[in-house]
């Protein structure tokens, strides 16, 4: 008897997502699902063969912290993304949600968000996360989403961009939107405590937001307040907020940016051990690359950051502001963590996007200001005032050493960290590289991973830790979502210099049991899902 299949792959190397070594098998797909894996399946009858002879076949990559909250709107099918192998992808990190948005601080938010620019006037007009989710459906997306709810944007629903810890009241009203978001579908929460005006918030009122989640079982996903010479005592309070919380937590795209060995990556990685073995579910996410991306107002020290872009635009046109300003910098006088423009320095710091200025992009501060004939500070600060939130930067300053010693570790997962460009300048090589830099220059060019293990930390893992259910496994009953690559080819081209260039090596992507790339090329992209904790995922 021949079996029918909507899709057949023949002859593959299928490493299922485990960890386990490879074995040689066809996969029959039918209405979305892997319904048969075993050897010898008639061709004539599936609607399509794909033969996969030679070729790696494994589930799809779940990229565990994107920033596609608004390019999912302005780009559904999600190009750099499906490319690269990803099938599902992470939204809502480092607190920077699009909503809940109320309507005494729609402008707030607004300005607070470095993407506002590039999505259309009606999306404004929503107010809950649901109805935010319901945007991205209508759109359909090219791969699948799982949203977190981010602090901040909770925050800003209620307090707007001020300094000052919410009142009783106002802070039952950010629990309620909390477990609004929970109930819509939200996985988690996340927060950005190194940003404005998230860093205004003290443990308690995290804890009291998480322990939320932790009533719906979901995560806690934390860009902690300092990765650097105070990154023990941030991981201190996250495991404090978990615990109090009784929520699983990840740390968010891990590393450590201190140059003392106090603060390496051993000493947090211990930590984590010790956590794990104390009950905590710890996990955490990396991007393979020796710099680090945001905006540039970031580099602000977080006390002139309250009110928001347009009040700490206008105080930087003082240059007694300015000189406070740098002597914060410099003395590190900045409460829980050091700027990053002390840490990388102006000749490590790059332009990325700039809406004024493009001929900065590429350029370093220090670049830059040699070239103006001006102090690399007032290059700083005049593109701050003059744009404000809009001036993307990569800033070199990680070490192989710890990205090599955490890239190993068995709780950590591979995410992008990508922030799009929106076609406004450079983005950081992660955005359309990381996936495959993992497999083809930390996997094939120099061991550090087994390519089984490399692919469990992109697939059954992730998918484990955010309690996705028929995702990240071969799996007889589980989604298509596939990933068809060469592993002796499989490359990133993307570098700092051309970001936009699209990996090598990858043949076939399937969403959903839908073929999106066919031979390296997109064909298809809207079969993407977006997954909602707890409603049938």
């Amino acid at each position: 008897m021949i079996r029918q299949f909507d899709l057949l792959i023949k002859d593959g190397r299928i490493i299922d997502g485990t960890g386990n070594p490879y074995y040689l098998a066809d996969i029959g797909i039918s209405d979305g699902q892997l319904i048969a894996i075993d050897r010898g399946f008639n061709p004539d009858g599936a609607k399509k063969v794909i033969n996969a002879a030679g070729l790696t076949v494994s589930p799809g990559f779940i990229d565990t912290h994107s920033h596609d909250d608004a390019y999912l709107i302005f780009n559904p099918r999600c190009d750099e993304k499906i490319l690269q192998g990803v099938t599902t992808e992470v939204t809502g990190n480092c607190g920077s949600s699009l909503a809940p948005i109320s309507k005494d601080h729609r402008e707030d938010l607004r300005n607070w968000s470095t993407s506002a620019a590039y999505l259309p006037q009606d999306f404004w007009e929503i107010t809950s996360f649901k109805e935010y989710l319901i945007k991205i459906e209508a759109g359909k997306p090219g791969i699948n989403v799982i949203p977190l709810v981010g602090h901040a944007a909770i925050r800003i629903a209620v307090l707007g961009l001020e300094e000052r810890p919410p009142s009783k009241a106002e802070l039952e009203q950010m629990k309620r939107l909390t477990a609004e978001a929970m109930e819509d579908g939200a996985f988690g929460l996340s927060t950005g405590l190194v940003y404005a005006p998230a860093c205004f918030a003290q443990t308690e009122e995290i804890i009291e937001l998480a322990k939320i989640v932790g009533q719906f079982g979901g995560i806690y996903s934390t860009h902690m307040r300092n990765e650097g010479d105070r990154q023990l005592e941030a991981i201190d309070e996250a495991l404090r907020i978990a615990r109090a919380a009784a929520a699983r937590v990840i740390i968010s795209h891990h590393k450590t940016v201190s140059k003392e060995p106090r603060f390496s990556s051993i000493e947090t990685l211990k930590m984590f051990a010790r956590a794990r073995a104390e009950g905590v579910e710890i996990t955490c996410d990396q991007y393979p690359y020796s710099a680090a991306s945001t905006n540039l107002a970031a580099g602000l020290p977080h006390s002139i950051q309250a009110g928001g872009p347009n009040v700490y635009a206008e105080k930087l046109r003082s240059p007694d502001v300015r000189r406070a300003v740098i002597e914060a910098i410099e003395k590190g006088a900045d409460g829980s963590r050091r700027s990053f423009i002390k840490t990388a320095g102006f000749e490590n710091i790059v332009i990325t996007t700039s809406k004024n200025h493009k001929d900065y992009i590429g350029k370093s501060l220090a670049e830059i200001g040699k070239t103006e004939s001006r102090n690399p500070y007032d290059v700083f600060f005049d593109l701050v005032v003059e744009e404000k939130k809009g001036i993307g930067v990569i800033m070199f300053m990680l070490d192989e050493e710890n990205i090599i010693r955490i890239m190993k570790n068995p709780l950590t997962m591979i995410g992008t960290d990508g922030i799009p460009g929106f076609g406004a300048g450079k983005v950081h090589p992660r955005f359309t590289g990381t996936f495959p830099r993992v497999l083809g220059r930390y996997v094939r060019e120099q061991g550090v991973l087994t390519l089984e293990e490399a692919v469990r930390k992109m697939t059954s893992l992730p998918a484990q830790t955010f309690r996705v259910k028929r995702k990240g496994l071969l799996k007889e009953g589980f989604d298509a979502d596939i990933v068809i690559f060469d592993p002796e080819k499989i490359l990133d081209k993307a570098t700092y210099q051309d970001p936009a260039q699209s990996p090598e090596g990858i043949h076939w992507v399937i969403v959903n049991g839908v073929i999106a790339v066919e031979k390296g090329q997109i064909i298809q992209g809207n079969s993407g899902k977006v997954l909602r904790y707890n409603q049938g995922i």
